[in-house]
């Protein structure tokens, strides 16, 4: 008997270490959970974004499951901040992780083919891994070995990091939603491009910049500078790494180049 607890007890402690693997799907530079359990319905497909600072459903998934308002939440995006409808989810269930109480946002999502947004609101309940390599999420697993490791900063309930872009210390949010950098500053009016957000989009000037994180990080990247009235931090965008760690307990962030 004894053989056989020894193997119970490795295949215990290797299932921790691995935490819970969910796959997803890629939809350009989004990660998509495919079953994701809503006060015991569903399936419903969730996209993981890490800049959205609650979570968020649809209004006709919120019908479907009876939510009632109960307040207003200020949806943020690089366009505008305006306020929109909040609910609480009795429990979100993802692979054997189950979560009660969850805010959400009820609001549209302009990615098609999704049902609503798993953000900050259930995401910093666990340390999470967003393996783009192998298109997964790893939800209260340790630490990756190697990247680049920085301490992690929460000026808004969102993931964040100090970094150098173009020679200048900046705070950036690790965006999952962003498929580019994002800088908020006054643009020179040269180059400009439409940013699409969640809710709507914004003129922005196109251009690049370099981003040293670290010691062990520095890459050029394609940039996006939008107009705003006072500094704030920029966004990361998360898919630009192969796999990016952040553990909420441990107060790091990983990055896999």
């Amino acid at each position: 008997m004894k053989p056989a607890v020894l193997i119970i007890l490795m295949s215990a402690s290797l299932a921790a270490a691995q935490g819970t693997i969910i796959n997803a799907s890629a939809i350009d530079h989004l990660l998509v959970l495919q079953k994701v359990y809503v006060n015991g319905d569903g399936p419903f497909r969730m996209m993981v974004d890490t800049g959205n600072a609650s979570s968020l459903v649809r209004p006709s998934i919120a019908r479907k499951l009876g939510l009632h308002r109960t307040g207003w939440l200020q949806q943020g995006t690089a366009a505008t901040d305006r306020p929109v409808p909040a609910a609480w989810l009795d429990e979100v269930q993802v692979g054997n992780v189950i979560d009660k109480t969850v805010e959400v946002m009820i609001a549209d999502v302009k990615f098609s083919g999704v049902d609503g947004v798993l953000g900050q609101s259930w995401l910093v309940r666990h340390d999470y891994l967003l393996d783009y390599r192998n298109h997964r999420l790893v939800i209260d697993g340790e630490a990756p070995k190697g990247g680049v490791r920085a301490a992690l900063r929460s000026p808004d309930g969102r993931p964040a990091v100090v970094a150098e872009v173009s020679g200048r210390g900046q705070e950036l949010i690790i965006d999952s939603g962003a498929h580019l950098l994002v800088l908020f500053e006054r643009p020179l009016p040269v180059r400009q491009l439409r940013l699409l957000t969640n809710s709507d989009s914004v003129v922005a000037q196109g251009c690049s910049a370099m981003v040293a994180i670290g010691d062990g990080y520095r890459r050029r990247m394609a940039t996006a500078k939008v107009s705003a009235p006072r500094p704030s931090p920029g966004l990361l965008p998360a898919g630009a790494f192969s796999s990016v760690y952040v553990s909420n307990r441990e107060g790091i962030v990983v990055l896999i180049p």
